[in-house]
Parts: structure tokens; sequence; C-alpha cells
């Protein structure tokens, strides 16, 4: 037996009773509380497509077995049409979230309200969203509506946006024919380890000649060059395996670099985060 036909009504009013749901490939995809808070890329990735095709994303961002393993967290099918998936609004864009409650459940809580271009324009879109953070928040009663969840006009129509995500489909493909997302190790990050271990040999003997300035120079040579390497582990862009990358991202960052990695990338994620369109 196959799984259900949804309406976007029903996504929407499961949405609006605190579930995290998002459409893959024509399948909606309920997220766990404890998925949420244990995604790497942050819980905010995942809280900015409730509601929409988050297809094309996850193609990019995670690998194959993850994406199997997402197929059994669906729990209903929905018909996207000729141009896609009619998103809604994620309640996190108008500023709701979902908090404990002091009675120990999860409630609505509106941390921010929005404010919308009075216009619009190429420039200033009407669907163009700024959150505003409130002074004080306290749990509402009722939290977001159903009318809240409806995106504003978009400058981009249904159809063109289709086009780009047809074509950016099309440029994955060509990307992942062409071999460039796997990692070349040994003619890639080989000449990379040859230099980092050039650095810290001269770093090493010039401290031990006491020639300080000349071994603090190649030091920092050192671990600046290091950073580029820790950045690609952070990205999951070595062995494209979280647990591993994150690993050897620890050892080199932490140990050698006196950097929190877990930090960095949190903080890149968020400052990554930016004015999104519906």
């Amino acid at each position: 037996m196959g799984i259900p036909l949804w309406t976007r009504e029903k996504v929407a009013a499961r949405i609006l009773a605190g579930e995290n749901l998002f459409i893959l490939r024509d399948q909606v995809i309920r997220i766990p509380q404890s998925w949420l808070e244990a995604h790497p890329g942050g819980a905010l990735a995942i809280l900015h497509f409730v509601g929409r095709d988050a297809t094309d994303e996850v193609s990019a961002f995670h690998s194959d077995d993850t994406q199997r393993r997402m197929k059994g967290y669906a729990v209903g099918a929905v018909e996207v049409g000729d141009y896609g998936w009619e998103p809604l609004l994620p309640p996190v864009m108008s500023g709701w979230v979902r908090k404990m409650g002091k009675d120990g459940k999860q409630r609505w809580y509106n941390e921010a309200s929005t404010v919308h271009s009075s216009v619009n324009t190429e420039r200033s879109p009407s669907s163009q969203i700024l959150l505003v953070k409130a002074d004080s928040f306290a749990a509402e009663l009722e939290g977001p509506t159903l009318e809240s969840l409806q995106c504003g006009p978009s400058p981009l129509s249904a159809k063109t946006q289709a086009q780009h995500s047809a074509a950016y489909k099309a440029l994955h493909k060509r990307v992942t024919d062409a071999g460039l997302f796997k990692t070349r190790y040994i003619t890639g990050y080989g000449p990379e380890v040859v230099r980092y271990t050039m650095f810290a040999t001269i770093a090493a003997i010039a401290y031990s000649k006491g020639w300080l300035v000349t071994s603090a120079f190649f030091l920092g040579l050192f671990w600046h060059q290091l950073t580029f390497t820790v950045h690609d582990l952070g990205h999951l862009g070595v062995t494209h395996v979280w647990t591993i990358d994150r690993l050897i991202a620890i050892f080199l960052a932490d140990f050698f670099g006196g950097l929190s990695v877990g930090w960095w990338v949190d903080v890149s994620i968020l400052l990554l985060k930016f004015i999104i369109f519906c």
C-alpha cells in the first residue's frame, strides 16, 4: 500500500499543528524534533524550507545514502503540477518558532514581526520579508494562521522558477557526471600536505636554532594554509562523510589552530542566512 495523497491544505494544517514538513520529489517528509536538533547544517536550514519544495537543496547538500534514508520519513505524497509545488511560507520566516513551554509541551512563540516592501518592484519585491526582533515575547495561544502561510506576490513567475530549477538540475548532472564532486586525494590534497609539512618543518628547525621571528613567520604560514583544508572539512568537502570530516577538522583546527571548528561552522551558517524569497 502506497503513501496517501495529501492536499496543499492538509500540509498547511499539519504545519500549523506544529509539524515540520517539506517536499522532496513529490513526497511529504516529516522531520522529527530529534532530527531537527541534530541536523549538521543547523535547525534553521530545515525550518526555512518548511512547506516548501527542498528537492534541489537536498540534492546539492546531501549524499545519496542520506537521501535514501529520508524516504523513510515520508508521510504523504503531493501533486506538484507542471511548474512545481506551490510553496507555503515557513512559519520561521514570519517570526514564529516552536519552543518548550513551562508545561513541558511545544508551543508557538512569536519572536519577531514582519515588514514587507510597500511596493512590488524587481529591486524591492513585496515577497521580500524583513524580520524585526520583538523586545519581549511569550507563548501565543493560537500561533501562525493559514493566511500567514501564504506567500506574497513574487517578481518571478512559477514558470520561470521551474525553468531555473530545471537548469540547475541539468548543471548538477553535468558536474556529477564529470566527476567534479569526487575528491582527488593524491593530486588535490597531496601537494597541500607537502606544503604544510614543509612550513611546519622550517618553523621547527628555525625555532631550534633560536631564529624566533623566522620560526613564527613559517608557523603562521602553516596555520594560515591549514585553515583552507579545515574550511573544506567543515563543509564536508573532503571525504563527504560528516563524522570523518568533522573528526579530522577537530584535530587540525582545535589542536593545531586553537579554533573550535564546531563554533566556526555554526557561525558560518548563521552568516549565510539572508532574506529568502518565497
